[in-house]
């Protein structure tokens, strides 16, 4: 699915205002579709960020144990809520449930929870995501029109008893002439035409209701919703129409000018760039997200990831640049709760290097994941027994900083220091045929390319701080470039890596500061990881061949000899 979005209400004191009183309002990507992921998981309850995290110690095929393939609809947990896995479908009095599924349980408890959450920090609306599916039927009821239905009578409820809820939108496909989900929420007891949900409906400046649909919706079907007085915004991502005044559910971070990258540097001289959407029928608008994707997120660099929070802090720079100058009317933030995905199928199949990192000899690896992967690659922001609240509370701390100062300048936020986890350096990998050897220096990779050495490309692009290539050979993939810890980590999860020189003037790396007694260290590149995760899925290890030592990124030596393993990148 491709997104939802979710805003809410701030409290009294934070109150920025609507459109056009030069306030500032948020709004945050929402989903609700996680009710058949619910009932129809396997009895041991995993995640893939379990299973990667095990570092073979379990399989994506352990959490097919006991579940119900036509129940789960192939949707795979990837992390879990701290508070516990839930959904929010519920069958309509008198109705059959959508694929005989049971109510969710605790449902007036989770959005009572979401509700008191995005109020807290800030967030004025929530945008649901409806993208999928664009006809009624089981289907759009178990995953979309349903669970919106549902928050929206809840949240009713809650105001009614005097709590405070973010308001509501919906993002709905509209690209088939032919759908019709998007008539129920604009016609009969739709939430949009319905009076007793016009003060939870969000409206933009001008208290024109908003609708936001997807990319090349189809006109007519837009025409009818704006004879309703409703205001439709088109909303999609990896596509620059942000002058078309259209949004973006994710904003990748962008260099050389309008070029996408998942490319996010912790060097506070190199900014982020995502694109602001200007001219949009309500107003100017920027995305910031935890992450962000340019194609299947289980590739190497095809995803920002979160970096240990580096990519919501600079995306915020951004942000807080932006309001500085008075011309952010809103900020939209991706995602909440997404949690749940379809692997899809490999389009590089017959490359049996290019599978889902981390999972080194799964029989499922093979399958890729686009808009998130695990923990580490994931555009939410709800807490997870995996993060334990990280993500959350660095939003926290930047949307204090936004509606406060609005600068980082002289802040103890964490929002505005970066720790040890969000330090990366780039490591690049060049070769002459006699040698390979990683480097973090800038200078020293570009005098070698000039000399004769040939840098081993990115495996599929998306990275502009390497070069690109397309589905390379296994023995480039497994000598691509990746990233490094720049310090150790305060929690000691981490090991140098030692650039080494041996005798014979051929380098290779050892966590060893005497190089195994073969050579002697010329500089330690940074630090790995001692534990596998989604954020450093990738096993870095020195392997020996043909009486040479080689560098192995993924792939375990593809069956040579490990001698080191030296610990996990990104």
């Amino acid at each position: 699915m491709r997104g939802a979005f979710i805003a809410g209400v701030v409290a009294q004191d934070l109150f920025l205002g609507p459109m056009g009183s030069g306030q500032l309002q948020t709004g945050l990507m929402y989903e609700g579709w996680h009710a058949p992921a619910y009932w129809g998981m396997g009895t041991r309850n995993l995640t893939v960020e379990q299973v990667i995290r095990s570092n073979g110690g379990l399989k994506v095929g352990d959490m097919r144990t006991g579940w119900s393939p036509s129940m789960s609809m192939n949707f795979y947990w990837h992390k879990q809520p701290e508070t516990g896995f839930y959904c929010i479908y519920r069958k309509r009095p008198g109705e059959q449930p959508a694929f005989g599924m049971p109510d969710c349980p605790g449902i007036t408890e989770t959005l009572k929870r979401h509700a008191q959450m995005l109020d807290d920090v800030g967030v004025d609306f929530i945008v649901a995501d409806s993208t999928n599916i664009q006809s009624q039927g089981e289907a759009a009821d178990a995953l979309q029109l349903r669970p919106f239905e549902v928050l929206a009578e809840e949240w009713l409820a809650l105001r009614s008893a005097g709590v405070a809820t973010p308001k509501i939108a919906v993002w709905q496909n509209l690209q088939d002439p032919a759908g019709n989900l998007w008539q129920a929420y604009v016609s009969g007891n739709g939430a949009y035409v319905n009076p007793a949900y016009d003060d939870l409906i969000f409206k933009d400046g001008s208290g024109r209701k908003v609708f936001f649909t997807t990319a090349s919706p189809t006109a007519a079907l837009v025409t009818e919703i704006q004879k309703l007085g409703i205001v439709v915004v088109t909303m999609w991502a990896e596509r620059d129409r942000f002058a078309q005044g259209e949004w973006a559910f994710f904003s990748p971070c962008m260099a050389g000018g309008r070029a996408f990258t998942t490319s996010v540097y912790s060097d506070p001289s190199v900014p982020c760039n995502q694109a602001a959407t200007t001219g949009s029928p309500i107003g100017n608008a920027l995305t910031v997200s935890p992450s962000y994707q340019l194609s299947y997120s289980s590739l190497p660099f095809q995803a920002s990831g979160k970096l240990g929070g580096l990519t919501l802090r600079k995306q915020f720079e951004t942000a807080f640049a932006m309001h500085a100058q008075g011309t952010l009317d809103y900020l939209f933030v991706g995602t909440f709760n997404e949690h749940v995905a379809q692997p899809q199928a490999n389009p590089y199949s017959s490359n049996p290097a290019a599978v889902s990192m981390g999972l080194d000899g799964d029989a499922d690896a093979g399958s890729l994941w686009v808009d998130m992967f695990g923990d580490g690659i994931t555009r939410d922001l709800e807490p997870t027994l995996e993060d334990a609240g990280a993500a959350w509370k660095l939003f926290q701390s930047c949307m204090r900083v936004l509606r406060s100062s609005g600068s980082c300048a002289g802040s103890k936020e964490i929002c505005c220091v970066l720790d040890p986890q969000a330090k990366w350096v780039n490591v690049w990998s060049l070769s002459n045929g006699n040698d390979h050897l990683l480097t973090v220096d800038a200078n020293e990779r570009s005098v070698l390319t000039t000399s004769g050495w040939k840098e081993i490309c990115a495996p599929f692009g998306g990275a502009s701080a390497f070069c690109a290539t397309s589905d390379p050979p296994v023995s480039d993939y497994h000598r691509s470039p990746f990233l490094i810890y720049q310090v150790p980590l305060a929690s000691g999860d981490s090991a140098p890596v030692h650039r080494c020189l041996s005798a014979e003037s051929t380098h290779f790396i050892s966590g060893d500061p005497s190089c195994r007694g073969a050579g002697t260290s010329e500089s330690i590149l940074g630090y790995a990881s001692t534990k596998r995760s989604s954020e450093t899925p990738r096993q870095l290890a020195l392997c020996f061949a043909a009486g040479a030592f080689r560098v192995s990124v993924g792939g375990a030596c593809d069956g040579d000899q490990v001698l080191e393993q030296l610990g996990f990148v990104h």
